[in-house]
């Protein structure tokens, strides 16, 4: 294939900023930042994987019907199972198609609920524990925060409006990055909130003794409380994901989660994405939707298929959110 696509490509040389006149034919791969690099590669892949997936175990029951064999992104791959996966026969199956498997990067990870050693496995940029995660987030807004210390104690050197561009691009994009999948709680909200204004501090350059409260820092700075910003990316990734193919892995992991089978495990329910997005739900005043069963989802897939419903019903949310708590 590439051999075909290639056969009138020409490669010349640059040394010195010089062109050497002396081009040589080249159909062997593709060229280095070619747009078809990531296609092809993928094609390969897929391909490589169709035979590993043949040597995988098979599944012998109904959980283990719902599990993927294989989350590929990109050249990442993650093998799932539910016994251990012999990585020496999948290294052997990719080895004869010239994929090579980095045994330096290669990591282990087994889930259980009484256990949090997984919760520090790190994926696609993004830590399994959603308070690992936080915590993570948190060290590296502030890194970044740190290096442009300078831009923030400039006063009046620089402009307000610039500053608050470049901490959004530089430091809150890294704090929020993925945060529509976080599951946080009431006061794991609260603390990231006040971690936002102490940073929207530093940027304004508001130093004790000087005191400022918190609404008008945010009106200063044209910001929210991050909560209701993560709130916001959670309503539309779940949104995303409700339109999407019914048979993706969201979608699969969704139903699998309101089944009405299997047993029930002891001790507290744990705080999941599904809970908080109920927890949102039930701010609504006067509201009969809600998010605990397998028909609450099917509702809710509905109501995602239109769009200006969706949109009503996730600002009717922010603005519940955003709302001070009653007396009563």
């Amino acid at each position: 294939m590439i051999s075909g696509l290639r056969a009138e490509d020409v490669i010349n040389t640059r040394i010195n900023g010089a062109t050497k006149e002396r081009p040589f034919v080249s159909n062997i791969g593709t060229l280095q930042g070619d747009s078809l690099s990531p296609v092809l590669f993928s094609v390969y892949l897929e391909n490589a994987l169709g035979e590993v997936r043949t040597i995988l175990p098979r599944p012998t029951n109904e959980l283990e019907k719902t599990l993927p064999t294989e989350i590929a992104y990109a050249d990442d791959v993650d093998f799932v199972g539910l016994n251990f996966v012999d990585t020496e026969e999948v290294q052997n199956t990719l080895h004869k198609y010239n994929l090579l498997v980095n045994v330096d990067k290669t990591e282990f990870t087994t889930l259980s609920r009484a256990g949090t050693e997984y919760k520090n496995t790190k994926k696609v940029g993004t830590l399994i524990g959603d308070e690992e995660d936080v915590e993570r987030r948190k060290r590296l807004s502030n890194a970044a925060l740190t290096k442009l210390l300078n831009v923030w104690i400039k006063g009046d050197q620089i402009k307000r409006k610039t500053k608050l561009k470049l901490y959004r691009s530089l430091v809150k994009s890294i704090l929020v990055y993925n945060c529509g999948t976080w599951a946080l709680t009431k006061s794991e909200e609260e603390k990231l909130n006040a971690f936002h204004r102490k940073q929207l501090r530093k940027v304004l350059n508001i130093k004790y003794p000087v005191k400022i409260i918190n609404s008008s820092l945010y009106n200063k700075c044209e910001e929210h409380p991050l909560s209701i910003y993560i709130l916001e990316n959670r309503w539309r990734l779940f949104w995303h994901i409700l339109r999407r193919n019914i048979e993706i892995l969201a979608n699969k992991s969704m139903n699998s989660y309101f089944a009405t089978h299997g047993k029930k495990f002891r001790g507290r329910p744990l705080t999941t994405l599904p809970v908080v997005l109920n927890k949102d739900l039930s701010r609504l005043q006067e509201n009969a939707l809600q998010l605990t069963t397998r028909e609450d989802l099917e509702h809710l897939r509905c109501i995602a298929q239109n769009r200006q419903q969706w949109r009503e019903l996730s600002t009717r949310i922010r603005k519940a959110a955003e709302a001070p708590p009653s007396d009563d």
